[in-house]
């Protein structure tokens, strides 16, 4: 849906505060081997959000019919602010995420993986706002390739390269666009 500035921004000063609050909860009267579950959570949650940036945006956002229509204005407009509210989105990741690990495995663990979720996906939102809004500025290989995978979803008459902070995902289900001349090399 289309958000206000305030909106669209308030991802990047809401998290980097939630995810602190996680780590202090997580990390209360922690010995080191604590400490390093929750980071080892982290690291796994980190992980875990890059195959769900996968599987969200190729299922829900390009095959669910509710969500089609809202992914289509980014398609269509990429350069608007488009994205999901922050109180959805700390909602939904709590109540799948945080809530049920919580539930099964202790407090340390759940904070830890809903954490590294969590700033995955504040890169994910800062690394796709950068490829669209950023195109002429000049930054590194890894991420001028990322811009390239990501620009070939928006403009390939294939369907693919779902992924945006990486394309592991795209090549590990094979639905990577493959460059011109990857095909003919």
């Amino acid at each position: 849906m289309e958000l206000s500035k305030t909106s669209y921004y308030s991802d990047y000063f809401a998290y980097p505060v939630i995810v602190a609050g996680l780590a202090v909860a997580g990390m209360h009267e922690a010995r080191w081997q604590d400490i390093a579950v929750w980071f080892a959570a982290a690291l796994a949650g980190a992980l875990l959000w890059t195959l769900m940036e996968y599987f969200l945006h190729r299922i829900a956002l390009h095959r669910v019919s509710y969500f089609v229509p809202l992914h289509g204005l980014h398609h269509t407009a990429p350069l608007a602010y488009i994205g999901t509210p922050t109180w959805l989105s700390v909602s939904i990741l709590g109540a799948a995420i945080f809530a049920p690990v919580w539930w099964l495995a202790g407090l340390r663990v759940a904070s830890g993986l809903t954490s590294g979720v969590m700033v995955g996906y504040v890169v994910y939102g800062l690394v796709h706002h950068l490829i669209h809004h950023r195109r002429n500025s000049a930054t590194g290989k890894y991420f001028n390739d990322l811009r390239a995978h990501h620009m070939r979803h928006h403009y390939s008459p294939r369907s693919g390269n779902f992924g945006v902070t990486t394309p592991l995902w795209d090549h590990v289900f094979g639905t990577a666009i493959a460059t011109k001349s990857a095909k003919s090399g």
